[in-house]
This record gives structure tokens, C-alpha cells and sequence, in this order.
């Protein structure tokens, strides 16, 4: 049975009850996301590519602004890509297994480090190698028990792990020699593109002899080695005591046992010898590492007994051994927190302090310090202790990191979506 309420009093108004706080909550949210202007910018100050991918499933308009390569860029310029963590190895063992050590890690981030920890798990009874890491994705050779290699370009990160293996690199070019007295050595650079499809990576193939230097650019397109430049020059430079060398998809950079660093530019098919900044020597393995720039030229890192040294030279310089010293850092300071308890030898010891790799952009880098490996980040001077080596450990062979993958792998926009869509529609 249903009761009717009585009408009001003649003249008297009824007021009208405010709305839930509920409602008054959701319309003040959507007053704000559903500008434009201001959605970019929280998207802007989510952080993680992990985060922004996120967000971008909420619906179609918001993927449409977090996939949009304006605002990609603007992410990245305030975002520079993010270090997951490393791949350590050692020469403990006659296969020895990758340690993957993940870096400060976030809660938002532990299940990628934890595929990234296990990925390697399929890789046992394997000795295994990674050769270059970019953007989330590794070059790696795999040894059986018969000492048969295998390349293969891996995505630890990826949900399927995905794995292509791929040719090795080309046997190396016929050089013409001067004279038949001539000794030609070969070295070899593999380096992985900054984007490709997984199953790509350049190789460049370098010939010394005593009266001139040679270097190839391979790529690997469609499974097939294409010879992408080539340049040689009169210029008897010795092969170098250790792998120091850069790559940045137009020069190749490496540093030669004379204490100077050839470079190869392969658009203009030349070569040509880059001076040390003043005061640096390659005076041992670990002491100079090259670092990109992301086209703004190149970063040198130096360490001598406790002092660690980043310089750079433009792209545009006129002058392309005009380093300029742009960060000094004292180790004994910045590592303060780590009881190195071996600290007072470091001064006329320089050997005790190798660099072990050091990110773009000069933002980080790896040390290897009195049996620890030590990662250091550049820009807030914080020092973390990631591992200390074992005697079981025998020596450390290489530490590769690992980013996040950059640019994001957004889901596909459906096309004929209108670019106003409401964000209660699905995506």
C-alpha cells in the first residue's frame, strides 16, 4: 500500500536537499579530467612508463594522450628511462649462471624484476653472455657443452619472455693490404638498435694493421648481414687493451691502447682520432668508459685513485677533443655509507676502483671497488652497495643493466573512435 506524501503549505517553498558528497566528489573529478590541458598534465606526473601505460587503459581518450609523440617526448625529457636493475657476471664455474640484481627497487616494479630475475632460469647447463642491453631488450650468446654458440636478441621483460635467435655476426671483409709484410687483427662490436622489431642488431668489424684502420657497419635485416658503410684511413692505431666502445647509430667511438679514440663517422665514410681530455690516461682496464649523450655528443667517465670525472663533448663542437669537465665526484664521500672498511689504499692505487659500465647521459654508473660491486647514481650522489663478490666468484667478467622498456607498447587505437569519447566508454 503506498502512502502519498502531503503537498507543502500554500507559499511555502521546499528546499531542496544538497547532493551526496559522493556526487559532489565525482563531479569536481571529472570537471578536472575532462580537461584536456589538465589530464596531460597529471599524466605527465605519473613517473613510471609502468604507470603511464596504466592509465592509458582507462579508456580511449586517455590512450590517446598518453600514446600521442608530443606528449611521449615531453614524458621522456622529464622522465629520463628507468634502470630496472643489472646482469651481473662472473667466471665462477664452467657455465655460470647471469645474477640479475635488481636496482632500489618500488613495489610497482617487483613483478618485472622478478621476470627479469627468473628469465635466464631456461638458460641452465648454458654458459651465457649478453653483449649489449638497450631499451628492455638483451643481446646474448649461449655456449653448450660442445662449445657451439648461439645468438639470440631476448626480452626478459616481456610477458613471453620473447627470444629470436639470430644469425652470428659476418666473417670479416677482405682487406687490401699495403705490402705482404703487413699484419692484419680484426675486433668486433655488436650493438643492439634504439627500436627494431627484436630481431635486428649492428655489427661493426674493425682491421688494424701497422699502416692503416678499417671499419665496417653490418646490420641485420630480414636474418641477412647488409653492409650499411664503410670507411678506412691511414692511421696505424694499436687494437685496444680493453672493449671500450660507443655506438649511437651514425658514429662508432672507441678508445685505443694510444691513449686517443677513434671515430668512425659512417654517414660521411671518415675517420679520425679524438685527444683524452687534458690529465686523462688509459693507465689500466676500468678506467675510461664512453657514455651516449642522446644526440647531444658524448660523456667520458674517468676514475684516478678516489675521484671520479665526467666530461663531455658536443656534437656540434668545431673541435671534437674540446672536453669539457661537467661533474667531479669524490668516492670517498659519496660512498661514505658503504664501511668500506680498505678506503685509506685507494690514494696511489687507482687500480682498486674500475668502472664497470655507466648508463646514458653519464646519469649512473657501475663500479667494481675493493671486491664490491657498487652502483652510483650520478645526479642525487647516492652509492649503494649491489653485490660483494666470493671467492667462489673468481673474478668479475661484466655488469650489463637492464631499463625499462621505452617508448611504452601501448594497445592499438580501434580506428573511427571519436577523440572526445567519454572515459565510461571501454577500451
Amino acid at each position: 500500500m503506498e502512502v502519498e506524501t502531503p503537498p507543502p503549505p500554500h507559499g511555502m517553498e521546499v528546499e531542496t536537499p544538497p547532493p551526496p558528497p559522493v556526487t559532489a566528489a565525482a563531479a569536481a573529478i571529472s570537471s578536472v579530467l575532462g580537461d584536456d590541458d589538465l589530464l596531460r598534465e597529471i599524466l605527465l606526473r605519473l613517473g613510471l612508463p609502468t604507470s603511464l601505460l596504466r592509465a592509458a587503459l582507462v579508456c580511449r581518450r586517455w590512450l590517446r594522450h598518453a600514446s600521442d609523440p608530443t606528449f611521449i617526448r615531453r614524458f621522456r625529457a622529464v622522465h629520463p628511462p628507468r634502470l630496472l636493475g643489472a646482469y651481473l657476471a662472473t667466471s665462477a664455474g664452467l657455465a655460470p649462471r647471469l645474477r640479475f640484481l635488481p636496482i632500489r627497487p618500488v613495489p610497482e616494479l617487483a613483478a618485472a624484476a622478478r621476470r627479469a630475475g627468473a628469465f635466464f632460469d631456461a638458460f641452465k647447463g648454458s654458459a651465457t653472455s649478453v653483449y649489449d642491453s638497450r631499451s628492455g631488450r638483451l643481446l646474448v650468446t649461449t655456449f653448450d657443452d660442445r662449445h657451439d654458440s648461439t645468438r639470440q636478441v631476448c626480452g626478459p621483460l616481456s610477458p613471453a619472455g620473447n627470444t629470436a635467435v639470430v644469425p652470428p655476426p659476418p666473417p670479416p671483409p677482405p682487406i687490401q693490404l699495403t705490402n705482404d709484410d703487413e699484419c692484419l687483427i680484426y675486433h668486433y662490436g655488436e650493438f643492439l638498435p634504439d627500436d627494431d622489431d627484436g630481431r635486428s642488431y649492428f655489427c661493426v668489424v674493425m682491421g688494424y694493421s701497422e699502416l692503416q684502420t678499417t671499419v665496417y657497419l653490418y646490420e641485420l635485416q630480414d636474418m641477412s648481414w647488409v653492409v650499411r658503410a664503410s670507411a678506412a684511413a691511414q692511421l696505424p692505431l694499436l687494437p685496444p687493451r680493453s672493449r671500450v666502445m660507443l655506438f649511437d647509430n651514425s658514429k662508432f667511438y672507441m678508445l685505443s691502447a694510444t691513449n686517443k679514440i677513434l671515430v668512425c663517422d659512417f654517414p660521411s665514410s671518415s675517420i679520425s682520432v679524438m685527444e683524452l681530455p687534458n690529465g686523462v690516461l688509459n693507465k689500466h682496464g676500468g678506467c675510461i668508459m664512453l657514455s651516449r649523450g642522446d644526440g647531444s655528443g658524448i660523456f667520458l667517465v674517468h676514475v684516478k685513485e678516489s675521484q671520479l670525472q665526467i666530461f663531455h663533448c658536443g656534437k656540434d663542437s668545431d673541435n671534437p677533443g674540446n672536453w669539457l669537465l661537467v661533474d667531479y665526484i669524490c668516492l670517498r664521500q659519496v660512498c661514505a655509507n658503504l664501511d668500506m672498511t680498505t678506503w685509506p689504499s685507494v690514494d696511489g692505487q687507482s687500480a682498486s676502483v674500475k668502472i664497470c659500465t655507466v648508463g646514458d647521459n653519464a646519469r649512473f654508473v657501475f663500479l667494481e671497488m675493493f671486491g664490491a660491486v657498487v652502483f652510483l647514481d650520478i645526479t642525487s650522489r647516492q652509492a649503494d652497495k649491489v653485490y660483494q663478490l666470493t671467492p667462489e666468484d673468481k673474478e668479475l667478467v661484466s655488469v650489463r643493466p637492464l631499463m625499462l622498456i621505452w617508448p611504452p607498447v601501448f594497445p592499438p587505437m580501434k580506428e573511427g573512435c571519436d577523440q572526445k569519447e567519454s572515459c565510461t566508454t571501454a577500451a
